[in-house]
């Protein structure tokens, strides 16, 4: 049937636009072409080409267009809610925006080298894919997808010594292409997903955006003065200049403790990944999500309490983030004491995980870093 499109047939970006009519952010680009809309139906059909009709936000390339600054004087959260500072997508739901952005994807010159959604992903299980149609159903890749084969597919050299450019055993979470360059930075649904713009790591764009980077989301005992100095020594990275306490303290605590409500949601999650807690160690961590039990904000919440359900002793653990303010601090307290009962003798002191050498934890600076949180109002576009 010549009227139906089959998308794996058309080009990369074609095909990529048919993703994108949903998984997109974009805005009529003018209030005729919303009626003509609400009247018959949007007009794009796959194998269109999708901004002939629609305007789609990307504020590395229209920041300054007519319609986008239309677009923030009416509404000044316009981009701040779906975008990080420097343009990339950190609202679930947006990954055609982030993609179009990748280098795999604005830097391809063929199409057989261009970067689209169906590089990785697949609409139906193939017949040749093993696992079982939950685990497939999860992320929807397809079998060639699974693992480093979806970046090797075009980036081939790097499997000949996969420890030389990762500088971690082959075997390990450390050498996921994934975990590297499309960390968990992307929020929504009560959870985070991969950021679907390539990228690298780069302390300089979190100091720039308080995005927090692929590596401090591993080593979350890390400070980023660490995690500056081996990206200098392995890939000769700049290092920009760093403040005292992100010299001194973990980055993960920084962005719990002082963060917007959308870094700490990030974080929350990110303690209770399995990688980062066999990177990081888990016997510091219940008591910092122990204080997000009484986050403001209910995700923040929610996240925390799931995380505390991967560490020993809290799989039974019952928190209600949507209780009385007053019910939830007992619950909190009741997390600590779950946390003094399971912990295997006294936790040896950590500076940068604000922990004293008596075991204590350093009241000061965390209560300190707490008043400095980031209190704006944050609303994810999902």
């Amino acid at each position: 049937d010549s009227t139906v499109v089959q998308p794996m047939r058309l080009n990369p970006r074609l095909s990529s636009q048919v993703c994108g009519q949903c998984h997109s952010f974009w805005e009529f680009s003018n209030p005729q072409s919303e009626r003509r809309a609400n009247a018959h139906g949007l007009p794009y059909r796959p194998g269109d080409e999708l901004a002939e009709t629609r305007f789609i936000v990307q504020p590395t390339k229209n920041l300054g267009s007519p319609a986008m600054q239309a677009f923030l004087a009416a509404d000044p959260g316009f981009i701040r809610d779906i975008f990080w500072s420097d343009g990339m997508v950190r609202a679930t739901g947006r990954e055609y925006n982030g993609m179009i952005d990748s280098p795999c994807y604005r830097n391809a010159t063929t199409d057989a080298r261009t970067m689209s959604c169906f590089s990785c992903h697949t609409m139906h299980k193939t017949s040749d894919d093993a696992r079982m149609i939950d685990e497939w159903a999860d992320d929807q890749l397809a079998a060639r997808a699974v693992g480093n084969q979806a970046c090797l597919q075009c980036h081939a050299r790097t499997i000949q010594d996969v420890t030389a450019h990762t500088h971690h055993p082959a075997d390990s979470a450390g050498s996921s292409c994934y975990n590297c360059h499309m960390p968990y930075t992307t929020y929504g649904l009560l959870k985070t997903i991969r950021s679907h713009q390539i990228s690298s790591p780069s302390v300089r764009a979190t100091v720039d955006t308080g995005r927090p980077d692929a590596c401090n989301l591993c080593h979350l005992d890390k400070t980023l003065a660490w995690t500056a100095d081996y990206l200098e020594k392995w890939y000769a990275t700049a290092k920009p200049r760093l403040g005292d306490e992100e010299q001194s303290v973990a980055a993960s605590l920084l962005w719990l403790l002082s963060g917007d409500a959308g870094q700490r949601a990030i974080v929350a999650q990110s303690l209770g990944w399995a990688p980062a807690q066999q990177a990081s160690g888990t016997g510091w961590i219940a008591p910092y999500l122990a204080l997000f039990l009484d986050d403001p904000y209910d995700a923040v919440r929610y996240i925390a309490s799931r995380s505390l359900k991967t560490l020993p002793g809290f799989q039974a653990f019952a928190f209600d983030y949507v209780a009385p303010q007053t019910t939830r601090a007992a619950q909190r307290i009741q997390a600590m004491q779950i946390w003094r009962a399971t912990r295997d003798g006294r936790i040896p002191g950590r500076a940068q995980l604000l922990i004293n050498a008596d075991g204590s934890f350093n009241a000061e600076v965390i209560n300190r870093l707490s008043r400095e949180r980031n209190n704006r109002r944050v609303v994810y576009r999902e």
